[in-house]
């Protein structure tokens, strides 16, 4: 079947880690051989004929339990499948290994010992997936991620990168949420970037890489929350962060008393979850004001 395909679809391959390889559709035989053909190659009435008699391939381990088989069908097949519980919150983790694990039980185990309810673990492939976490933890149940890397290092003696992801409340973006971690993780995974990068921290890398508009959208918006259409106190933060983070500075620039500004500056970082006070959210932040402004 597959030397068939190959004279009709040039691009077939069945090396899992080809280079774009999220350029690819990828699926499986009954013969359990996995391949994928360019998404450039394929028609839709291409890709319907063969839906129908292989196996669309996302991941080289499949769900274990309901709630990953939920998961997996919002974010590789794009379908409305049922929560028994919806979360109120999700955000994904990705994350990368350095070689396959012998088996990914004991990745997941290792997850499991870190949570006091085990996340939905989502593998894309042999050495990456995601890590779900539903509804915001409180503030004394937060994971230290290093603290994970650390446990991969010591204890399977491989590297892990995690690459954190924003909360989102909308479940009709899980298949792009995902999407864009993916694509992003992969481009700053050509950097020299920490084992560990959140989403804030990689503004500055991510600004000159943005494909579409909608991604750059996407970075936007997952930033911002719902202060994105606060204009003013979105123009309170630039003007405080141009004046050096010096609130005297910038309340005198607005004729506001310093105590005002210090409040919406105080709001600001309440809503975005983001210390605009700290350089690297200051960074950050200023960043993305000047982005949406060229998006706008």
């Amino acid at each position: 079947m597959i030397n068939q395909l190959k004279k009709i679809f040039t691009s077939l391959t069945t090396d899992e880690h080809t280079k774009n390889k999220k350029d690819y559709l990828w699926f499986k035989t009954d013969d359990h051989i996995v391949f994928g053909i360019q998404k450039s190659e394929l028609d839709s009435k291409e890709t319907t004929l063969l839906d129908l008699f292989l196996t669309p391939y996302n991941g080289a381990y499949p769900p274990v339990s309901r709630r990953e088989q939920t998961w997996y069908d919002w974010i590789f097949e794009g379908t409305d499948a049922t929560f028994k519980a919806a979360p109120k919150s999700y955000r994904y983790i990705y994350f990368s290994l350095s070689q396959p694990l012998s088996d990914p039980e004991d990745f997941r185990a290792a997850i499991k010992g870190l949570y006091e309810e085990a996340p939905a673990v989502i593998w894309s492939s042999e050495q990456s997936g995601v890590i779900i976490e539903e509804n915001r933890a409180a503030e004394d149940e937060q994971i230290t991620y290093d603290e994970m890397v650390e446990v991969f290092t010591s204890d399977f003696f491989i590297d892990v990168h995690f690459f954190i992801g924003p909360y989102l409340t909308d479940l009709q973006q899980a298949q792009v949420y995902f999407q864009w971690m993916e694509t992003y993780f992969d481009y700053l995974s050509t950097l020299q970037i920490k084992p560990v990068m959140t989403y804030i921290r990689a503004v500055p890398y991510l600004l000159s890489s943005f494909k579409e508009d909608h991604h750059a959208q996407f970075l936007v918006h997952a930033v911002l929350k719902d202060t994105i259409h606060d204009d003013e106190l979105l123009r309170t933060i630039q003007i405080f962060l141009e004046a050096n983070s010096n609130a005297s500075l910038a309340a005198k620039e607005m004729y506001m008393h310093r105590n005002s500004l210090q409040y919406r500056i105080d709001k600001f970082i309440e809503r975005t979850e983001v210390d605009v006070k700290q350089f690297e959210g200051a960074v950050s932040i200023y960043l993305i004001l000047l982005l949406k402004r060229q998006l706008d």
